[in-house]
């Protein structure tokens, strides 16, 4: 019988398990009932011990299904092998659930909604009844257009503008992470994501790139604002630059200029 020690590095909440809609979206009933069991047993402190017959009891399949829907996890790098350690009584193969929040976000932000296509449908029927009107026109008159060598303007389409700001703010919240271990679970959350958009429209990126660098020297100060959050950084950003200012005066502060 052989034994499981699987360590989730998800950085899920305790009493309950999160699965990603892409895992939903791309496997079989079951390989999600698999990622799911292998979830729940590794636990908020991500280790735990659960057997391969445990497991296929709890899904009520047999070795065959088991083995075909473990490979199946591990080549999508959904789970991954860290290593045989020794127990008691047999050797324990060690697994890791990886990290795919942000490749889960990034799938379902190209997703039009469906105000986004109640917006471009207006836009569509606006630009044929401008051009219905400009043949019109052309008809009507007898002076002639003068050529033009201008290149035609590229013109950015509302999915394109989602998808821009979508890999923004999962870029901005990836930088937190040398100041919170549990970062990644700020791509799914609906508050912290919109704090990164607000913050997006209020400063330019350069300039808030440089502000989060900065914060895990500035959270070592005693009267500097304590951020580890999207939501605390929006709410404390204008003592952060103060703080930052006043340091510049201190000969001996060792804070980086933003």
């Amino acid at each position: 019988m052989t034994k499981l020690q699987l360590i989730d590095e998800s950085g899920d909440k305790k009493y309950f398990t999160q699965i990603p809609n892409y895992i939903a979206n791309h496997s079989t009933a079951n390989d999600q009932a698999l990622y799911f069991q292998m979830k729940r047993y590794a636990g908020e402190d991500g280790k735990c011990f659960a057997t391969s017959e445990t497991l296929m009891r709890k899904l009520g399949i047999g070795r065959k299904a088991y083995n075909k829907s473990l490979k199946y996890l591990l080549d999508k790098q959904w789970v991954k092998f860290v290593g045989t350690i020794g127990g008691k009584t047999r050797p324990i193969k060690t697994y890791a659930i990886v990290d795919i929040w942000k490749i889960n976000i990034l799938e379902y932000e190209k997703i039009p909604s469906e105000s986004t296509v109640s917006l471009e449908r207006d836009k569509s029927q606006k630009e044929k009844d401008k051009s219905q009107k400009h043949t019109k026109i052309s008809a009507e008159s007898t002076v002639e257009e003068e050529p033009t060598d201008k290149e035609p303007i590229k013109k950015i389409t509302v999915s394109d503008s989602n998808e821009s700001q979508a890999k923004d703010i999962s870029e901005i919240i990836t930088l937190f992470k040398e100041v919170n271990p549990s970062y990644s679970k700020f791509f799914a959350n609906k508050t912290q994501r919109s704090a990164v958009s607000r913050l997006l429209i209020q400063w330019p990126r350069p300039k808030l790139d440089n502000i989060i660098k900065v914060i895990p020297q500035t959270n070592t100060h005693k009267y500097a604002p304590t951020i580890t959050t999207p939501l605390q950084l929006e709410d404390n950003i204008g003592r952060l630059i103060a703080f930052i200012q006043k340091e510049r005066t201190n000969p001996i502060s060792k804070v980086i200029k933003v």
